[in-house]
């Protein structure tokens, strides 16, 4: 059985539509896009504010974990590191030392959707980005994209700047030097 996600401009707009229950639902990209009527594209987002026990969100969100939305532990504060790393200390059988403490999590509520694109922004960043992003970075070019297609562009596709040369031999043949006009297979 398929999971059927909301279709929303955001995650804040798919939760306030789940909750008043007026959600157009699709399982399919195709789906979502024939029942938008605009491209879509499958997004999962953070959302709401941060607790500090699983208990205290679902108290909130208890009705609505499933498939759709989930709580996440994320961690609260950064770990940072003081001067240079741990030295090893081999000492009853084991290498590293034990966590004197565990890290300090929070949970949010995480929704997943599908995220209506509109169609001018998906025109302008998919006619912008005709170049790979190695060629963007080192051109005046690349210094004025918007996030938006920053984002495309680490989302697009790798694709070859020109097409690969036809291999004349494979990895395991070899030319030998005193007839270089054939090949041999060393297999």
């Amino acid at each position: 059985m398929n999971t059927a996600y909301p279709i929303a401009n955001d995650a804040h707009d798919a939760l306030a539509r789940m909750k008043a229950g007026t959600a157009s639902l699709a399982a399919r990209e195709k789906e979502a896009e024939t029942l938008s009527g605009a491209r879509v594209a499958f997004v999962t987002q953070s959302i709401g504010p941060l607790y500090e026990t699983e208990d205290e969100a679902l108290k909130v969100y208890g009705g609505l974990i499933g498939e759709v939305c989930q709580l996440t532990a994320r961690i609260k504060e950064p770990v940072r590191r003081k001067g240079k790393g741990l030295e090893p200390q081999f000492k009853d059988g084991e290498r590293w030392p034990k966590r004197t403490a565990p890290v300090a999590t929070v949970w949010q509520l995480s929704v997943s959707y599908w995220k209506i694109i509109s169609d001018t922004r998906a025109a302008t960043t998919s006619e912008k980005l005709t170049d790979q992003a190695r060629h963007l970075r080192k051109t005046t070019k690349g210094q004025t994209l918007t996030p938006e297609e920053l984002l495309a562009l680490s989302q697009s596709p790798l694709v070859a700047v020109k097409p690969q040369k036809a291999l004349d031999f494979g990895l395991f043949d070899f030319i030998p030097p005193d007839n270089p006009g054939i090949v041999i297979a060393d297999e």
